[in-house]
């Protein structure tokens, strides 16, 4: 029997709209193998977190904030997208493994969208092999 995936999203409350989406443990219905954890902005993820997930034992992180240049909050999703690739500190340790971790940028109205590059994430961490 294959091993269950766990991917971790840690996501803006004002990126995709995850109501009626998730069951009572926080999981995408439609891909139980991905938890949902709301922040109220992206700018306020931070690399522990990622780097928690993985400790924790999750295959995959997904971050998703808001579309590039249009933040609620003017600029936490640039701040997120700078600690991913090393402009801002602090940054994601150069240890975490790139290819496990995604991030999106979407509006409120890109479920759908998300569902879609989720489910391909969670295929690929099904085959990937470190």
């Amino acid at each position: 029997m294959a091993k269950k995936l766990r991917v971790i999203a840690l996501v803006c409350e004002r990126s995709v709209d995850f109501k009626g989406k998730l069951d009572g443990q926080g999981c995408l219905t439609a891909c139980p193998e991905v938890h949902v954890i709301q922040v109220p902005c992206s700018g306020q993820i931070q690399p522990i977190m990622i780097e928690t997930a993985y400790k924790n034992g999750a295959d995959g992180v997904i971050t998703t904030g808001c579309r590039i240049g249009d933040c609620y909050y003017r600029e936490g999703n640039k701040f997120l997208q700078d600690r991913l690739t090393g402009e801002r500190q602090p940054k994601l340790k150069n240890s975490v493994n790139r290819k496990r971790l995604q991030a999106y940028w979407l509006s409120a109205l890109e479920y759908s969208r998300f569902q879609d590059m989720a489910d391909e994430f969670v295929k690929f961490l099904g085959t990937y092999k470190e």
